[in-house]
C-alpha cells in the first residue's frame, strides 16, 4: 500500500509554483464579471440548432470543414488558414506548446489578458513583460511599441501577443502600430480580436501579406457562446499547418461546430446587439464618470475598466446588491480596480442605481 506520493517533486518545475485557475460563483447575482453577451441568441437559432442532424455516437469532424467554409465566407480567409479551437483558451495553449517551450519565449504587454501567461508558464516558455503606458490623460493607455520591438529582437522570443481590444483595459490600438510590429519584428505576431465585433476593427485583412501574422477570434463574446467553448485562428496556410501538428485530433465538439456555423447566418442580428451593448456600456460609462472620485478609463469593448476611491468596498457592496463584477486586484500602471462588462438594459438600469448608492 503506498502511503503518499512526491507529487511535488515529480512535477514539472514549470507547475509547481502555478495556483489553480479559480472562477467566481455567486448565486442569485447578476453576473457582469466575464464579459459575456448577456442577451439572448437571435429568434429561430435555437430550434435551427436543436433540429439539426448531429450524430453524438460518432467523433466529431476533426477538420471541422462545415465550420471553417462558414467561417471563410464569414472573415474572407480561405478555409485552409483556419484553425478552430476548444474555446481561445485551447488555442492559446496550442501556440505556446508549437512555437515556445523552455527554449522559447513570448512577448506580452502587462495589463492583458492573464491565460497568455498562464499558458506559457505551463509550457515553459519564457515571459518578456513591456508594459503598457499611460497617455496624458491618465485615463488610457498605449503599446510601448518601441520596447516590444527591443524584447522581440532577442533571439529566444519566437510570439509576441497584441490583445485589441485589450482584457482588461478595454483599449484599442492603433492599427499601423500592430502592423508596424508584425513587418519589424520578424516574430509571429498573435493579435487577440476577441471584442473585435464591438470595435469594428481587425487586421484580418493583412494575412494575405503577413505570414507572420496570426488573428484569434472567439464565439464566447459576441456571438454568446461561452457555454460552448469555441474559438479560431486566422492566418496562411503554412503557419496554420504548423499548429495543426500538435492539435488533439477531435478538439471541437459537434455541437459547438454546428452552433457556430448557424450563427454565422444570424450576421445583422448579432450586429444589433453589439449596438445595443456598446450603447448601454456607454450609459453604465456617463453615470460612473459624475462621481468625481472615480476614474473611468477609455474602452472600445464590451467592458469598462474603472477605479473607485475603494474597489474592495465597491466590489463587496455590489455583490450586496445582487451583481457580481471583477475586482482585478493590483494592475500594473493602475493599482486596485473593477472591471464590469454590460448587462442587459433592465439589468444595467439596476446597476446604475445600485452604483449611485454605494459611490454616493
Amino acid at each position: 500500500m503506498v502511503d503518499k506520493i512526491n507529487l511535488e517533486g515529480w512535477m514539472r518545475p514549470s507547475i509547481r509554483t502555478l495556483k489553480a485557475y479559480e472562477s467566481k460563483s455567486i448565486p442569485d447575482c447578476v453576473r457582469l464579471d466575464a464579459n459575456e453577451n448577456p442577451l439572448p441568441w437571435p429568434p429561430g437559432m435555437i430550434e435551427q440548432l436543436l433540429g439539426s442532424d448531429i450524430a453524438f455516437n460518432r467523433y466529431p469532424d476533426g477538420g471541422a470543414q462545415e465550420l471553417k467554409e462558414a467561417l471563410s465566407r464569414y472573415t474572407g480567409v480561405p478555409a485552409e488558414g483556419i484553425l478552430t479551437g476548444n474555446g481561445s483558451d485551447e488555442l492559446i495553449q496550442l501556440l505556446m506548446t508549437t512555437f515556445g517551450g523552455e527554449k522559447g519565449a513570448v512577448v506580452i504587454h502587462p495589463p492583458t489578458f492573464s491565460m497568455y501567461e498562464a499558458a506559457a508558464r505551463v509550457t515553459g516558455t519564457g515571459v518578456l513583460e513591456v508594459p503598457l503606458l499611460l497617455t496624458e490623460t491618465g485615463r488610457d493607455f498605449r503599446l510601448d511599441v518601441e520596447g516590444m520591438l527591443k524584447a522581440a529582437a532577442q533571439p529566444q522570443v519566437h510570439m509576441i501577443v497584441l490583445c485589441n481590444p485589450n482584457n482588461p483595459t478595454g483599449t484599442l490600438f492603433p492599427r499601423e502600430e500592430i502592423l508596424r510590429i508584425v513587418a519589424e519584428s520578424g516574430k509571429i505576431v498573435i493579435v487577440d480580436e476577441a471584442y473585435g465585433e464591438f470595435s469594428g476593427e481587425s487586421v484580418v485583412d493583412q494575412i494575405p501579406y503577413c505570414p507572420n501574422l496570426l488573428v484569434m477570434k472567439t464565439f464566447s463574446k459576441l456571438f454568446a457562446m461561452a457555454a460552448l467553448r469555441l474559438g479560431y485562428l486566422l492566418g496562411q496556410p503554412s503557419i496554420i499547418g504548423a499548429l495543426n501538428r500538435a492539435r488533439q485530433p477531435f478538439n471541437v465538439n459537434s455541437f459547438s461546430q454546428k452552433a457556430g456555423a448557424i450563427a454565422l447566418n444570424y450576421g445583422k442580428e448579432y450586429a444589433e446587439q453589439g449596438r445595443i451593448l456598446t450603447a448601454e456600456l456607454a450609459k453604465i460609462a456617463e453615470a460612473l464618470t459624475a462621481f468625481a472620485s472615480v476614474k473611468v478609463f477609455a474602452t472600445r469593448a464590451n467592458f469598462l475598466l474603472f477605479q473607485p476611491e475603494d474597489p474592495d468596498r465597491v466590489y463587496q457592496e455590489l455583490i450586496g446588491k445582487g451583481f457580481l463584477i471583477r475586482n482585478m486586484g493590483n494592475l500594473p500602471l493602475v493599482g486596485k480596480a473593477l472591471r464590469l462588462s454590460a448587462g442587459s438594459p433592465e439589468d444595467n438600469e439596476r446597476l446604475i442605481k445600485a452604483l449611485g448608492e454605494i459611490l454616493k
